[in-house]
């Protein structure tokens, strides 16, 4: 089979277009794929006693539900790699996500590969609170754009403190405040649903 010139760039311009759509639609689905999002539909429309079957919503969008709000609950639901420092003082990158899990607990999953990658370990643990001020890890300073840096930790349930290293400010307050919004939606949603 031969193509003409214009037939191979109708197909790539074809492919291109494709591979658009694709993620437009991924950045617009976001909701779908959130594990906090599927489980809280089921929960807020069970309580209605079959009254209104989409419950309060009223179609406007709330704050916490922008575009922006949205994409960074999606970047901590998927993960991304950061270093963790153990309490023996030893540092491990491990892939971090957190996410609001269908009992309405906020949930951090460390993944880490051995043997090549071929071979993961997933630890997950409900996450309490975010501490911001952990002062710089020793030695970190020295590496290059080690001025850069910033610590952030996360109080779980069973494994105490979690220290973890950002590598600059963009990606700290990312984490910061993208947790400390899960933990507020989290709490207003629990307590909504115990009235």
């Amino acid at each position: 089979m031969t193509l003409t010139a214009a037939a191979a760039t109708g197909m790539a311009l074809r492919g291109a277009a494709t591979l658009k759509a694709r993620a437009l639609k991924d950045v617009w689905n976001i909701a779908a794929v959130l594990p906090m999002e599927k489980g809280m539909g089921a929960v807020t429309g069970g309580n209605n006693g079959g009254g209104n079957s989409n419950g309060s919503f009223s179609g406007e969008l709330v704050p916490e539900e922008n575009f922006l709000g949205i994409c960074s609950r999606e970047l901590l639901a998927r993960g991304c790699e950061l270093l963790k420092r153990t309490r023996k003082g030893e540092l491990h990158w491990k892939v971090v996500s957190v996410y609001i899990n269908r009992m309405g607990q906020v949930m951090l999953k460390m993944k880490s590969r051995h043997v090549a990658g071929t071979v993961t370990k997933k630890k997950k643990n409900v996450v309490l609170e975010v501490m911001r001020d952990i002062p710089a890890w020793p030695g970190r300073h020295l590496l290059e754009g080690g001025e850069h840096r910033r610590y952030f930790a996360l109080k779980t349930i069973a494994r105490g403190v979690v220290e973890f290293e950002c590598r600059n400010q963009r990606e700290y307050d990312i984490w910061t405040q993208g947790v400390s919004r899960l933990l507020t939606i989290a709490g207003e949603r629990n307590n909504r649903h115990r009235i």
